[in-house]
């Protein structure tokens, strides 16, 4: 599961939970990361910093997921259980 993705995922379910900071952060974060996929989780991440760009950040969120053949829905799931602090506290700390 990538981090910046979950992030992502995480902000889209629960609006107003991180800041403009954070945001920005796990963009620069997955710009700064060489792991596979990395290219399109920074679009994520960078298309999510800001509202008015949701339809783009839907788009991306679509091309990774079948890029990658992750399932969106097991995010959702690991957001749901409320189990992914681990995952994005560097992120946004």
């Amino acid at each position: 599961m990538n981090p910046h993705i979950l992030f992502v995922i995480d902000h889209q379910l629960n609006p107003g939970k991180y800041t403009q900071e954070q945001l920005e952060k796990n963009a620069k974060a997955a710009y700064a990361t060489t792991t596979a996929w990395a290219e399109l989780a920074h679009a994520v991440a960078y298309t999510a910093r800001n509202a008015a760009y949701a339809a783009a950040t839907a788009y991306w969120l679509h091309n990774y997921f079948s890029e990658t053949g992750e399932n969106k829905q097991d995010y959702i799931n690991k957001i749901k259980k409320g189990n992914i602090h681990e995952q994005t506290h560097t992120i946004c700390h």
